[in-house]
């Protein structure tokens, strides 16, 4: 069965639409800004606890720390934020098909310039010719915080300044 609309409610579905993907794309980009810089916070604020710390690690322990560290990096990135990307891409994409329906990368569609309304590079978001590097800076920021995590967990000696006394006189009795 075939529906049959006319042009203003074919514009106002164009339109609807798109709306949902860009909530969409907000939200999915939203969801991984929060994931990623709470993962960086943990991972540093254990960095800094470590270094300055006076808990001792065996090499064994530093391993078994690590490979922790790397597992759970993995998880994040590889499967967890991974599955967000392609989300985001599908959602990117079908935005472009609205968009494209609605005239918005045509010329002289809305006004009598000779270039579209919307850039022509942007009829490549949600694929590998995007130009877009929201992810890329993201996921760096992420290898940083692991990398410093290791540094940290590598270098530790054990036996710095950190007195419990010192911090915590209420607690300690």
């Amino acid at each position: 069965m075939t529906h049959h609309f006319d042009n203003e409610q074919k514009v106002s579905i164009l339109v609807s639409g798109l709306e949902e993907r860009y909530k969409s794309i907000h939200a999915i980009r939203e969801r991984i800004q929060n994931i990623c810089v709470w993962a960086l916070g943990l991972m540093l604020a254990a960095s800094g606890w470590l270094i300055q710390s006076d808990v001792e690690f065996s090499p064994c322990q530093k391993l078994l720390y690590i490979v922790g560290v790397v597992v759970a990096f993995w998880a994040l990135r590889f499967n967890f934020l991974d599955d967000l990307y392609k989300g985001f891409q599908k959602q990117q994409q079908v935005a472009v098909r609205l968009e494209k329906a609605l005239g918005l990368f045509t010329p002289k569609t809305f006004d009598d310039e000779e270039s579209s309304l919307y850039p022509k590079e942007w009829e490549n978001a949600g694929s590998n010719n995007g130009s877009g590097r929201f992810f890329a800076s993201t996921y760096l920021l992420l290898y940083i915080g692991v990398a410093v995590l290791i540094l940290a967990i590598l270098l530790h000696e054990g036996g710095h300044t950190f007195h419990q006394m010192h911090y915590f006189p209420y607690f300690v009795r």
